[in-house]
């Protein structure tokens, strides 16, 4: 286990009993060169976390191949939704991994919160620094975000009231004029912003050229990818029109997620989707993964989705115009 810590420096972020349970329930497999372990279309009944030689996502329409980092997750969105893969995953050497059975570690995530909270923190870790990447090539190819509103409407359908209100007592509601700098590239985020109402552009400015990668509106989070993994803002963020955000401190924000972990595991996993679903979005729009594949894993996910999920999602609009009356009192 020492030794698999020490190897994996991000797993640090997982306690010795998680890294204890996660290879009780899991095994260690060696894959030989051009072995897929996922393939585009199909459902995904494990999670491999790369130990040693080289794994990568494949796409059929598309000449290059992205290689995982020691210590990635590969079908760990799968968490998230059971839609069936969008990409696949192959060996390109002799790779050994841990596979870890979903379903069992489904079940290890809903009994342990503690253990929850940490792993969908490495997830969105994961997911916040290829999204990082992702928007930096694709930029180059103007390619633009769509507007994925319904995950981020799960966002809040996957909080509950509680955390909502924790959220509003303990940020500050701001309003800022068009054209105003909410967030700059390259420097630090103090905070986590909600996005109230208003719209805001997405800009990244590469070799002096500033281009528009999105543009987000009502219910939108913004500064969450700094606050995951510590890093400075990709893109800036500029108000378009007259915005009013809900502003949350990272300090203040950083406690509650250390004092409660209950909050923790339902904030990473919120996170993660909203992470995942502007990933998906930007893999789609650039012909790397497949729409009709993407197409029919929405409308699976649409019918499978568990009946509290939905119907926090079909809450989540009303639930933001009750934040916006009470923040106007």
């Amino acid at each position: 286990m020492n030794q698999l810590t020490s190897s994996l420096p991000v797993l640090r972020i997982l306690h010795d009993q998680d890294l204890e349970a996660l290879i009780q329930f899991s095994h260690r497999s060696t894959y030989a060169p051009n072995t897929l372990l996922i393939q585009s279309g199909t459902a995904i009944d494990h999670i491999f976390l790369r130990l040693t030689g080289q794994l990568a996502a494949s796409w059929a329409n598309y000449e290059h191949s992205e290689l995982f980092s020691v210590g990635e997750l590969a079908g760990a969105t799968s968490l998230l939704s059971d839609q069936p893969a969008l990409i696949s995953i192959l060996a390109e050497q002799s790779s050994e991994v841990l596979a870890i059975p979903k379903a069992r570690l489904k079940t290890e995530l809903s009994r342990d919160r503690g253990f929850a909270a940490r792993f969908y923190q490495l997830l969105a870790i994961n997911l916040s620094e290829y999204l990082r990447d992702l928007s930096t090539s694709l930029v180059h190819r103007q390619i633009r975000e769509g507007e994925p509103l319904r995950k981020v409407l799960m966002f809040f359908a996957t909080l509950n009231d509680a955390d909502i209100a924790w959220m509003m007592a303990n940020g500050s509601a701001e309003k800022s004029t068009a054209g105003t700098i909410l967030i700059q590239q390259g420097q630090p985020v103090p905070a986590v912003y909600l996005l109230l109402d208003g719209t805001v552009g997405i800009d990244i400015s590469i070799a002096g050229q500033t281009r528009e990668l999105a543009k987000r509106g009502k219910g939108d989070i913004l500064g969450e990818i700094s606050f995951v993994d510590g890093g400075v803002a990709s893109a800036s963020v500029r108000a378009v029109d007259e915005t009013w955000v809900l502003r949350i401190s990272q300090a203040q924000l950083a406690m509650k997620l250390q004092e409660d972990a209950a909050f923790a595991g339902r904030f990473y996993q919120a996170t993660a989707q909203v992470l995942s679903s502007r990933c998906q979005d930007l893999l789609i729009r650039s012909g790397i993964a497949s729409a009709a594949i993407a197409q029919d894993a929405e409308e699976l996910e649409e019918d499978e989705l568990d009946l509290d999920i939905l119907e926090g999602t079909a809450i989540a609009g009303t639930r933001f115009d009750w934040i916006i009356q009470q923040l106007r009192r």
